[in-house]
């Protein structure tokens, strides 16, 4: 057992420097010299540093597993004891992977599921190759202490039983709506000691739906929603679906809202006469790129939907729309800004299918002409996707000191790992002068959630073009702002200015006294 000794005799034991040891060792201490000499104050203050450590080596010497073992009922209804807090967890479903990382337990993940791909950092862990039927002996390889899946199959799942021979803590998930994903994020962390992590998610979470369901339950005119999943042959979707159940939830109807399947394989015929005024295709599904110009080009009758005559025509990625854990509320927001703009504050928005392939080669461009005038150019990106840019009619307040030039944009993306793009703002003269901001302040502002602040980008001002521009590799809020030019009348007049006018008037008083007394 280590010891260190003090250099005025007194022994210290690493491993028993608890609360008791503590008080044992400010004893001690007392006896010392160095305690005999000091004044009153400093004693005292060298003993209010012992306590305080005392109890910061309490915390940290606490029980790691404190409050287990613990017992957990889960989706499947199956009671699950989990005896020590784990430190190996395999996760077999991206949506539990996302919930176990949201947590902050991505340092005790293992394996995940080969459809795991976020957070990026999911990325290096070991693969479990099939989601549907996983593997025990991969598991088990892999040593966990628990395993958490999704249930494809609900009571009776086959996979249950096959995984519980490993004798190892197995959780089912099986999540059909928001309240469900949010009793599973409960779940979790109540089985591996994070319930006040999953509480205030769960909360934070519950505030954001509650927002969209508020806003949209008294809409009276809803857009009618083909949400296509795959081309050629047509799938779409039905009840039972997530996609469906989020367009319920923002304010949409989905043409195939009736059908008795949750995934629905129609004939292209019953599109076209379903008429639908918002069209939303899936990124994600290796083979399927369909776009409003792929759409156009299907042949008669799709270029008479108003969807495509307006242009109505979106993207979104599957992990934002189909996966059962904290970002599918992202993806609820992203779809109701789409179909009722006007509740949220949003004036445009785009979207832009991101194209590895294409991207190794060159760059992908969107334009955006509503509201705020800007360029976004992809350089970079790891994984297919969807890029989405909403233009906001308000964002986060502006500091005092800057002035708004336009308005915010939001990008947003739901496979956001290497990423990165410019982005170019553009501004006329005569905003600035009416705002009164000076033209060589002006820069990229982007929104720091972590820090509840604006932070300037890096800036090109390019006078000649009148725009502003920036190299981007996050997603956030951003908005171009610009310092205000200070009012003439309220300018410091500089020292040495002052002087040489008082200096100038002084001459010429003298110059007109003299000519004065002459006459």
């Amino acid at each position: 057992m280590a010891r260190n000794r003090h250099r005025n005799g007194y022994s210290i034991d690493h491993h028993e420097l608890d609360l008791f040891g503590m008080q044992k060792a400010a004893k001690e201490m007392m006896k010392l010299k160095l305690f005999r000499d000091a004044r009153p104050t400093k004693a005292l203050g060298i003993l209010t540093a012992l306590t305080i450590l005392a109890g910061l080596f309490a915390f940290r010497n606490a029980p790691v597993n404190a409050g287990f073992p613990v017992t957990v009922i889960d989706d499947l209804g199956r009671t699950v004891t989990i005896p020590n807090a784990p430190t190996r967890i395999v996760c077999v479903s991206p949506g539990v992977t996302e919930i176990v990382y949201a947590l902050g337990l991505g340092d005790k993940v293992v394996g995940v599921d080969i459809y795991s791909d976020y957070p990026p950092e999911v990325i290096s862990k070991r693969r479990i190759r099939d989601i549907y039927t996983p593997d025990p002996d991969e598991i088990a390889a892999l040593n966990p202490d628990l395993v958490i899946i999704y249930s494809f199959f609900g009571p009776g799942d086959p996979n249950v039983e096959n995984l519980e021979r490993l004798g190892v803590p197995l959780i089912v998930t099986c999540p059909t709506s928001f309240d469900d994903v949010f009793r599973d994020i409960l779940l979790i962390g109540n089985a591996t000691g994070r319930r006040v992590e999953a509480g205030a998610l769960t909360n934070t979470l519950k505030e954001r739906v509650k927002r969209v369901r508020d806003l949209t339950c008294n809409v009276t005119k809803k857009p009618k929603v083909y949400f296509e999943i795959w081309y050629p042959p047509i799938y779409t979707v039905g009840p039972g679906s997530w996609p469906h159940h989020l367009i319920e939830i923002a304010g949409g109807i989905n043409i195939f809202g009736n059908a008795s399947t949750s995934w629905v394989n129609p004939v292209e015929e019953e599109v076209i006469v379903a008429k639908p005024d918002i069209i939303i295709t899936i990124r994600g599904m290796p083979g399927y790129h369909e776009t409003l110009e792929t759409i156009k080009m299907r042949g008669a009758g799709w270029e008479e939907i108003p969807a495509i005559k307006n242009g109505k025509v979106y993207s979104l990625d599957e992990s934002l729309v189909g996966r059962p854990g904290p970002r599918l509320v992202d993806g609820l927001e992203i779809m109701a800004g789409i179909l009722h703009p006007e509740l949220f504050n949003v004036a445009a928005t785009w979207t832009l299918d991101l194209n590895t392939a294409e991207l190794r080669f060159s760059t992908q461009k969107l334009t955006l002409q509503a509201l705020v005038r800007a360029d976004i150019e992809v350089l970079k990106a790891a994984n297919n996707g969807s890029l989405v840019v909403s233009a906001l009619l308000s964002g986060p307040e502006v500091p005092k000191t800057l002035k708004l030039v336009g308005k915010y944009l939001k990008i947003e993306c739901g496979v956001p790992s290497g990423l990165v793009f410019t982005l170019k703002v553009y501004y006329s003269k005569s905003e600035l002068n009416n705002l009164g901001v000076s033209e060589e302040s002006l820069k990229i502002y982007y929104w720091s959630e972590e820090r509840a602040e604006w932070l300037p980008l890096e800036s090109i001002v390019n006078r000649d073009e009148g725009y502003v521009k920036a190299v981007v590799d996050h997603l956030t809020y951003f908005a171009l702002m610009g310092e205000a030019q200070p009012n003439v009348l309220e300018t410091p007049i500089p020292l040495w200015v002052v002087l040489i006018v008082v200096g100038v008037l002084s001459l010429i008083c003298v110059v007109i006294y003299i000519a004065a007394r002459k006459h």
